[in-house]
């Protein structure tokens, strides 16, 4: 067995990897849950140990375990490939993809990348004292594969173009730029941050200025600089440090976002390893692109719904805070915010006490108190504190769904501020009623089946079974033999015209058949038997109807002929309605 990939199913079961992404519960023979892909209340998700596969009865999400890490995780095959590899202790390093494309390429040179940036920063004193200086271990700088690119304008091009990499291909990566038909570097002079996708492979860079920059110099230089959007790198689909977040944050459940690089490696020092940074990437207010592909909101959520927001204590970090805030409300995650001195960032308290840093988490408050605090303290006049409350409060309020928490958050705008509460409920209505709703749902494409008509009921119970065959010989011969008895009463025409309508929803239907018939052989025997007689009574009754019309129209135009082969026809129907109704009766 030289397949990484049956080598994986082989050690890892399908139960065991879902389980530890949702809290599962057994469910017969299979195993349930929450669907992770969209809103539900009720569990619809079912797993299969035996045949190794998933279904969702309520958005149509199905696959096997390297469906459902790219699926949860927001990564492509390869990167299920390496996270399942890495779970089960399989080494990857000789496997060799015999599909390379495009995108393989790209993840390749971007792996040189950080390998060439990796040994430049071992070369300079100057870059590793300065992060040393700023409290970052050698661990964190190994674990995180810190780099340093140099001050040149060719460094990691002639680099790459001697690895055997192509030019347009590292600039399509945002490695390099082109001017007038030359290409250079785009990061030199910079401690080079690389950012992960969920699997750990690298897709962009961030890149910080350390050193003092030349007064004489009039252009100014960005504090960081970031890759741009590429065929890897979409800076709403990543978060820098998820990779390294996200085992965390499902087992504490809840995550901690902050602003820069720094913050995260001293948060992650510190013990706070559940906590991903912003620098980079930026917050959308979907969970899906364009592209279908989970955005980095969408993915957190999914990890844990409980979020902390711990930006800079300045009105800049306030202002970053409450537009993130508003995203995270939108996709209905509780949030909290980290309440920071004015002037520090998490990166200076955590190396000053990192206890101090523990009792701000902890004393987290929700989005709506911490600026309702904030209005109560900048003024008593309640004409000025309505005012706010109207411009700050209420785009937070309307992006609550439960009315439960609004009606609890009202009561705490009256408790505090002393405005009545028939005026501030009064005041919300209005503001409502004019502001659109920008609430999204996930963005998933759902199979539906019509399930208004009768027939259609017993069609879906019945193929249910057929496409299930059974779990075992006695069931098997079962099935097949009323199946064959159905054949001749319907006709096989109309038999593989059902058969081809159900076909694409097979999964969704075994799973159904499993649940309801598992282990019950007495009870599948007599359900198949009377759902064949009521589908064949339907069946024949529309046939016997859809004649009666024809014979009414050739009647009225006097088609002789015509009209004799249907009432033919629509006598042995009723023969066959006539006879099936004997059977039930049997």
């Amino acid at each position: 067995m030289n397949s990484p990939v049956l080598k994986i199913k082989e050690r890892l079961s399908i139960v065991d990897v879902i389980s530890s992404y949702l809290k599962v519960e057994n469910a017969g023979k299979n195993y349930k849950a929450k669907c992770p892909f969209h809103n539900e209340k009720t569990p619809s998700f079912f797993i299969s140990p035996d045949r190794g596969t998933y279904y969702c009865f309520g958005c149509g999400a199905k696959g096997d375990i390297f469906s459902f890490v790219e699926h949860f995780e927001g990564t492509d095959f390869l990167g299920s490939l390496k996270i399942l590899a890495e779970r089960a202790g399989i080494e990857l390093s000789n496997f060799q993809n015999k599909n390379k494309d495009k995108t393989d390429i790209y993840y390749e040179i971007m792996e040189e990348a950080t390998i060439f940036y990796e040994k430049m920063f071992v070369k300079n004193k100057e870059a590793r004292s300065y992060l040393l200086n700023r409290g970052v271990t050698d661990i964190s700088i190994s674990s995180f594969r810190i780099g340093y690119a140099e001050e040149s304008w060719n460094g990691v091009l002639d680099h790459l173009i001697n690895k055997g990499f192509k030019k347009e291909d590292i600039e399509t990566v945002g490695l390099i730029k082109r001017k007038d038909n030359r290409f250079y570097d785009r990061f030199r002079g910079r401690i080079m941050f690389p950012i992960n996708d969920s699997s750990g492979r690298v897709i962009a860079f961030s890149g910080r200025i350390f050193k003092k920059q030349d007064s004489s110099s009039s252009v100014e230089e960005a504090k960081y600089l970031n890759s741009p959007d590429t065929p890897l790198f979409n800076k709403s689909n990543v978060l820098f440090g998820l990779d390294k977040a996200k085992s965390s944050i499902r087992s504490r459940d809840y995550s901690i976002v902050v602003e820069g690089q720094m913050d995260l490696i001293l948060s992650h020092q510190a013990g706070f390893t559940n906590t991903v940074a912003v620098s980079g990437t930026a917050f959308t207010d979907t969970t899906i692109d364009h592209e279908a592909k989970i955005n980095n909101l969408g993915l957190v959520r999914r990890l844990s719904s409980n979020i902390i927001f711990a930006y800079d204590g300045d009105e800049a970090g306030i202002r970053a805070v409450s537009r993130s805030s508003t995203i995270a409300l939108s996709l209905d995650m509780q949030v909290k915010i980290a309440v920071l001195p004015i002037g520090k960032d998490p990166a200076d308290i955590i190396l000053s006490d990192h206890n101090n840093w523990k009792e701000i988490i902890k004393n987290s408050i929700n989005i709506i108190s911490f600026h309702l605090d904030r209005i109560c303290k900048s003024t008593n006049d309640i004409r000025i504190r309505g005012k706010k409350i109207r411009e700050i409060i209420f785009p937070f309020l309307v992006m609550i769904n439960s009315s439960i928490e609004k009606s609890g958050y009202i009561n705490e705008i009256h408790f505090k501020t002393g405005i009545r509460e028939e005026a501030i409920i009064e005041d919300y209505k209005n503001y409502e009623k004019i502001t659109p709703s920008i609430i999204n749902q996930d963005n998933l494409e759902k199979e539906k089946m019509d399930i208004n008509s009768r027939r259609v009921d017993l069609e879906k119970r019945l193929f249910s079974i057929i496409l299930w065959q059974g779990e075992n010989e006695e069931q098997k011969k079962f099935i097949n033999e009323i199946v064959e008895l159905f054949k001749k009463d319907i006709g096989l025409p109309t038999y593989q015209n059902i058969l081809d309508l159900y076909e694409p929803f097979s999964d969704k239907l075994v799973f159904e058949a499993e649940k309801w018939y598992s282990g019950k052989i007495d009870v599948l025997t007599k359900d198949m038997k009377e759902i064949i007689l009521n589908l064949e009574e339907e069946i024949l009754n529309e046939e016997a109807q859809s004649l009666m019309f024809s014979i009414k129209e050739k009647e009225q135009n006097n088609k002789k002929d015509d009209l004799q082969i249907d009432m033919i026809a629509y006598k042995k129907i009723v023969e066959k309605i006539e006879e099936i109704k004997n059977r039930r009766v049997q």
